[in-house]
């Protein structure tokens, strides 16, 4: 859970910032929006320099083709099911955080509520997580779609809970517009049926044009524009994984019977500038520093050094 930045004049408040973020939320044509993130992907390029070393195999090419075209591809597990069971019981023991900043277990929730997250720390602290976000097919996926380097710009871990008195934004379907060009992953931490609030997409959305206020959709209106044939709803055991371009139409339907939990990690072009970034000092994986850059701070190397020979 990455808080958020004040984009409102008032204490904290940074004009540049806002000015970089709603400046890209007005380009609401796909023609100007692909045309400014070929140059932004192009200077991402220059500056990183090299090649991405990413490997590209038939699931990747097959997963970036799926995205260009639907804006929704599915992929298969990243890690076996016994991996994500284990990091699924990590959460499962850990804390949950609420808006004022306290935590206390899931279990303890308070009723009717719609969500809990976890803090980024307890994120970050999770054993095999950043290697999972960072697993080279994905990286390649995102470095392939946005053209450069890939920013990891969110990380969340998610509940999702039935009987809830709630209606949050993400549960309408909306767009989220984020970067000039970003896309999700998303991996199930829980069995997802269609009485568990399952990711629910509108296929070919992700390339058309959208208003400058940002609101909620009804069905109706979705079916009407896209067609019902072009709805896709994401149910799959623990460990389903799918990527999507959620600048496409979306939503996480309400749950009815049980709650999800869901893993989301955003790769994007440049940092998301509606979050306030604080990075976390962790004893990380040998992970790229760059893509981490937002999330992580390296923990300085207080080990005696060998003094060298004359």
């Amino acid at each position: 859970m990455i808080p958020y930045a004040r984009l409102t004049p008032g204490p904290g408040f940074q004009a540049r910032r806002a000015l970089l973020y709603y400046g890209q939320r007005m380009a609401t044509a796909p023609m100007v929006r692909r045309a400014l993130s070929f140059f932004i992907a192009a200077t991402v390029r220059a500056r990183q320099g090299g090649p991405v070393i990413w490997p590209r195999d038939r699931t990747s090419e097959t997963a970036l083709a799926d995205l260009r075209k639907e804006g929704l591809a599915m992929l298969p597990p990243l890690v076996p099911r016994v991996e994500i069971k284990r990091i699924a019981d990590y959460f499962h023991g850990n804390m949950v955080a609420t808006p004022d900043g306290g935590r206390h277990p899931v279990e303890q929730t308070p009723a009717g509520a719609a969500v809990a997250d976890y803090s980024l720390e307890t994120v970050l602290a999770c054993p095999g997580l950043l290697t999972l976000v960072n697993a080279p097919r994905v990286l390649r996926i995102a470095a392939d779609y946005l053209g450069c380097k890939p920013t990891i710009s969110s990380l969340g871990v998610r509940w999702t809970f039935p009987f809830s008195s709630e209606v949050t934004r993400f549960q309408s379907f909306h767009r989220d517009v984020d970067d000039w060009r970003f896309l999700k992953l998303f991996i199930y931490l829980s069995d997802v049926d269609a009485g568990s609030g399952p990711h629910t997409f509108v296929r070919r959305s992700h390339d058309t044009a959208f208003g400058l206020t940002m609101r909620a959709y009804t069905r109706l209106e979705i079916e009407a524009r896209f067609g019902a044939h072009n709805i896709a709803t994401v149910t799959g055991p623990m460990g389903t994984t799918f990527m999507a371009d959620t600048l496409g139409v979306h939503c996480g339907d309400r749950p009815t019977i049980s709650p999800r939990l869901m893993l989301q990690v955003q790769y994007s072009l440049l940092p998301v500038f509606a979050f306030r970034y604080a990075p976390v000092e962790i004893e990380a994986p040998m992970v790229d520093a760059y893509c981490n850059r937002l999330l992580l701070r390296r923990r300085p190397d207080t080990r005696p050094r060998r003094a060298r020979p004359f």
